[in-house]
């Protein structure tokens, strides 16, 4: 079999591109602009990020670059796929460019023209904003103190939200709705719809990044309209129909341009405008407040707070839109109200990964006497601590103690994010 036998038999049994592919295509090899070099470009980057790389893996590159439309580039990850696979070296193919000196590569229309129910086109929309394709701009765990950000001008604050992310790609005719793993899903509401439409029709094409919530009688938020009509029926609503709201961070397009190479500041403000017009015609929009100076920013944290909120987020306001989560340097960080708790260990569960006596923490809380199971804790241990708590369980079964941080609990009493911090 040669390689493009080889490529044409894996394109019929692909899978779905994953976020984490999309997020290094637009971070290592956009950004770079290995995209434009032909093969060359799928050589460089092997070269610089392929060490023990796997096939699935060189596969997926090669699916990216076609759907991105760079087949030029594709060649070069399928080659490599295959002498990876067959462990034989590709001979049939057009002239090799796997030089840095190769002149770039322009962009082939075709395949970016290739549409199909799971990978839909919206012609007006650049590659990186197609529905299915947005790799979003994560928050990761904010290095510093909360005060830092409230202090310093060049960050800007807003209230995390207690639901799903979601992207909305609005046309005058259909709205793809993409959550943050890059899967296409089902709309929330028929008002929803009908609002995103009609802007669409009047505005033009609009992409919005967002969180998509379920709100219940008392107000509360909650990630699924489940959950809320729980708490309907819990506070004697049984008939209220929990809301669907699709709070809005931000505009990624509008008004035929692409927001992502520009400030964040702007995209805010993009936000701001189509939001205003949603929230004209249905109260399931939201524009999430952005916190500004220092005293907006302490009267949000305070608010956040009292409110027993998730807590924040804050942005650089000049940053560009980088999507996917990179810890050391991301423009975005959140800051988190956590609690603290000491729990029994009750059970350790199994794991195949070698050198690790267990996957997670099986943890109880005491409460009137008895051990009342509140969930797993899976990460913070190192693997010196694994062993450890291992040892000390199997010794004494139900009496070791730990502590544990958790954003709280669930409404139905387990831990929410929680992580171990040490043996009490």
């Amino acid at each position: 079999m040669e390689w493009m036998e080889y490529a044409e038999a894996k394109r019929k049994s692909a899978k779905k591109i994953s976020a984490d592919i999309r997020e290094r295509w637009n971070n290592r090899i956009v950004t770079r602009g290995l995209h434009l070099m032909g093969e060359a470009g799928a050589v460089q980057y092997l070269a610089d990020y392929g060490r023990g790389i796997g096939t699935g893996k060189v596969i997926s590159f090669a699916l990216c670059a076609e759907s991105e439309g760079y087949p030029e580039m594709a060649i070069g990850f399928w080659k490599r796929a295959f002498e990876l696979e067959t462990g034989e070296k590709p001979t049939k193919n057009t002239p090799n460019k796997s030089t840095t000196n190769a002149a770039p590569a322009a962009k082939s229309k075709v395949a970016a023209k290739v549409e199909t129910v799971n990978n839909p086109i919206v012609p007006e929309l650049p590659p990186h904003l197609q529905p299915g394709r947005i790799v979003t701009m994560q928050p990761v765990d904010a290095p510093s103190e909360r005060s830092y950000y409230i202090e310093n001008p060049d960050y800007w604050g807003q209230p995390k939200r207690d639901g799903n992310r979601v992207v909305v790609v609005a046309t005058p005719d259909k709205v793809y709705y993409q959550s943050r793993s890059t899967n296409l899903r089902q709309q929330a509401s028929i008002a929803i719809d009908r609002a995103l439409i009609d802007t669409a029709a009047k505005i033009g094409i609009f992409v919005l990044d967002g969180e998509l919530y379920y709100k219940s009688y008392t107000g509360s938020e909650h990630r699924t309209g489940a959950q809320a009509a729980t708490v309907n029926i819990e506070s004697g609503f049984p008939t209220t129909q929990p809301t669907a709201v699709y709070a809005i961070f931000k505009a990624l397009f509008s008004h035929g341009k692409d927001l992502t190479g520009l400030a964040e500041s702007e995209r805010i403000a993009a936000g701001v405008a189509v939001g205003e017009i949603l929230a004209s015609l249905s109260t399931e929009f939201e524009i999430v407040p952005t916190s500004r100076t220092a005293g907006e920013k302490l009267l949000l944290a305070q608010q956040q707070e009292a409110e027993n909120r998730e807590g924040e987020v804050w942005v650089l306001h000049n940053c560009f839109y980088v999507g996917g989560k990179d810890v050391k340097k991301s423009p975005m960080v959140r800051t988190k109200y956590c609690q603290e708790y000491d729990l029994f260990i009750v059970g350790l569960t199994r794991t195949k990964v070698a050198g690790r006596p267990f996957s997670a923490i099986e943890v109880a809380q005491e409460i009137n006497g008895k051990l009342v199971p509140i969930g797993t804790v899976g990460t913070g241990f190192s693997s010196g601590e694994m062993l450890e708590i291992a040892r000390l369980y199997e010794a004494n079964p139900r009496g070791v103690k730990i502590k544990v941080r958790s954003q709280g609990l669930t409404e139905s009493g387990k831990l929410w994010h929680a992580r171990f911090l040490e043996i009490c």
